[in-house]
């Protein structure tokens, strides 16, 4: 992901200091990994053979997946590839800081589960000689398993919202839901800023979006507008209140994707504060978890030393 933002990046850069996509394409990427410089190589020369940038990306969905293929094929007939891939850039950079945070929470509950379950074995035992069973370190594994995919569930974006929805919805968890749903709808900013009308936008944010009840939204919002209500008005009832308003304020204003930007830019503060409380919280538990295998440990390990002396 962090490379991803830094060609983006790079890339916008070029473009924007008046390079043409060929020249940016040749001098760009030369820090990147030796893979993504092949594919950026074989790119090139598919551009001098007189494919577009889309086309000659398109096959490389490790990199560049559909939604980026899509905008980048619709921003170079608008003209607006150097915001395009500048946006692309800030993204990017964005979900590498939250898959950070998604990967400090995964370590704090994997502590908490390892000193509960060590902490089960040893009661239940009567003394640390479980350590040296395979049933112990058989559970260690099946925990470790579980918490990767289940980690991996959360912070991916075709099942984490899905996976939050099934939780119980305590303050802190419907927050991440509700800040994750806002997120995905101000996507569809980037299509609208590169000239996209507004049904064919939503069609792309749609098929792109992997919570399937903004989804199901979108397309009823589509009909809605096609009957000549406004965004705001065919999203009633799925919006928070502030995004509602704010977008009531953009259409007025006609200025619809700039305020799209503000709602993306205060629901990922408001996701990344909430992950942070989260993380705030696990981890303590973790560290308490810990300490307390160590410290019934250690009585143990003492107890067993004194019954062992002699008189």
């Amino acid at each position: 992901m962090r490379e991803s933002a830094r060609f983006f990046g790079q890339f916008a850069a070029l473009l924007k200091a008046g390079l043409s996509v060929q020249q940016s394409l040749s001098m760009v990427g030369k820090d990147c990994s030796p893979a993504l410089q092949r594919v950026l190589r074989e790119a090139n020369l598919k551009i001098e053979m007189g494919q577009d940038l889309a086309t000659a990306l398109e096959p490389y969905p490790h990199y560049f997946d559909r939604w980026t293929i899509s905008l980048i094929r619709t921003s170079e007939y608008s003209g607006a590839l150097g915001e395009t891939f500048e946006r692309l850039a800030i993204a990017a950079e964005v979900s590498h800081r939250r898959q950070r945070l998604y990967r400090s929470i995964q370590r704090s509950i994997f502590l908490i589960l390892l000193g509960l379950g060590a902490l089960l074995f040893l009661l239940t035992q009567g003394g640390t000689i479980f350590l040296l069973q395979p049933s112990f370190w058989l559970m260690i594994l099946v925990l470790v398993v579980g918490l990767l995919v289940a980690t991996r569930l959360l912070g991916s974006r075709s099942m984490g919202q899905e996976v939050l929805r099934s939780l119980p919805q305590f303050p802190l968890v419907g927050g991440i839901v509700q800040a994750r749903a806002m997120l995905y709808l101000t996507e569809l900013e980037l299509p609208l800023r590169c000239g996209v009308p507004i049904l064919q936008a939503l069609q792309l944010v749609r098929c792109h979006i992997p919570d399937r009840e903004m989804a199901a939204g979108l397309a009823i919002a589509s009909h809605q507008i096609q009957a000549g209500k406004t965004l705001s008005q065919s999203l009633k009832g799925r919006l928070t209140p502030l995004a509602a308003q704010m977008l009531r304020t953009g259409e007025e204003t006609g200025n619809l994707e700039g305020m799209l930007e503000k709602v993306s830019e205060y629901y990922e503060r408001d996701l990344e504060c909430r992950l942070k409380q989260l993380q705030g919280i696990l981890r303590p538990l973790g560290i308490i978890a810990i300490g307390g295998l160590v410290l019934l440990s250690g009585v143990q390990g003492i107890n067993s030393l004194l019954r062992s002396l002699p008189g």
